[in-house]
């Protein structure tokens, strides 16, 4: 499971705690998907009642400042064309007063023009940003009216298109999604085993320099561990495969065998410097460690050198089968060490 959520979480997807979680989503997949669908749908149609009640609205503001505007516009050219008048009906004798008055109405009647020639202009600034909203409301509405479905999906698009790619990015990690199971499983069945025993989870152990293993010719850098199980019966090294039975013939997986010993190779060297048993009489103890392979759906019908391979079922059985040789105190001390 560590390794599926850190590779999900590469890609973008940190939506999934656990194997459930994961397995709810596969199965869910559809139903997640509509239900979004629904839900913009639902939502669209509460806006487009909105805006039909919002359109009214605006239709009859627009109404209103476009009277409002027009009376004082008409306000403006009564007043224009009376202050003409008056001074076409003033006899003026005077030189001096005959030229501002000629003045004056030249400037008032070029106001007069502008405000008859340019009525409907200036009333249309007063509902410029108005008749944008107008617009807007009855191209929505038209297009809820006749492109409803298109317009769902397109509302919906950002949020199928997440799900689409989760769903893409897991199906294409089915193996970690498969391992991360089967390890789920045994960590359930592990547990139904009595407090004398101590599980560690993806145990793992860096070496800063690096094991030679003769066997493989290759040097260890370091080791990781599906399930280490302490008990007073020595250490088992479990490593969980998820496997169905074409994956257990193919030749293209790699062996766990080869994986399991080198790993029981490197936690040998470890314990060996690290953890040390003088309470018997005789001598230093031994730490007996030994490698099992838990199958949770098929096992091959050979048997292997070294280790063992058990279906989960046979688990428990399997691990209480052997006598205790440590004692509380030996177990504590190798626990505190390897945690």
């Amino acid at each position: 499971m560590k390794s599926l959520k850190s590779e999900l979480e590469d890609k973008g997807i940190s939506r999934f705690s656990s194997v459930k979680e994961i397995k709810t989503f596969l199965s869910n997949y559809n139903s997640e998907k509509q239900k979004i669908l629904n839900d913009i749908s639902y939502e669209l149609e509460r806006e487009y009642s909105e805006t039909c009640a919002q359109l009214e609205r605006r239709i009859q503001e627009k109404k209103e400042i476009i009277n409002l505007e027009s009376e004082k516009i008409n306000n403006k050219i009564a007043d224009l064309q009376t202050k003409i008048d008056s001074i076409k009906n003033n006899k003026e004798k005077s030189l001096f007063r005959k030229l501002s008055s000629s003045i004056r109405l030249h400037v008032l009647k070029n106001k007069l023009k502008h405000y008859l020639k340019n009525k409907p202009e200036l009333i249309s600034s007063f509902i410029k940003q108005l008749s944008k909203k107008i617009e807007n409301d009855e191209l929505f509405l038209k297009k809820y009216e006749t492109e409803k479905q298109q317009l769902i999906e397109k509302r919906a698009k950002p949020k199928t298109e997440k799900i689409e790619y989760t769903r893409n990015v897991l199906e294409n990690s089915k193996n970690l999604i498969s391992g991360a199971i089967g390890e789920n499983l045994v960590v359930k069945e592990i547990m139904k085993l009595s407090d004398d025993y101590v599980l560690i989870n993806d145990f793992n152990l860096s070496f800063s320099r690096p094991l030679f293993y003769r066997k493989h010719n290759q040097r260890i850098y370091s080791i990781q561990i599906d399930h280490l199980l302490i008990s007073k019966a020595g250490i088992f090294i479990i490593e969980t495969k998820n496997w169905s039975k074409s994956s257990i013939n193919s030749i293209s997986l790699r062996s766990p065998i080869e994986q399991i010993e080198r790993s029981n190779f490197a936690l040998y060297i470890y314990i060996s410097e690290n953890i040390t048993l003088n309470e018997h009489h005789w001598g230093e103890q031994k730490i007996p460690i030994r490698n099992l392979i838990v199958m949770t759906r098929n096992k091959p019908k050979a048997e292997f050198k070294y280790v063992n391979i058990k279906l989960l079922n046979e688990l428990n059985d399997y691990i209480k089968y052997f006598e205790p040789v440590l004692t509380d105190k030996q177990l504590n001390r190798i626990v505190n060490n390897l945690i």
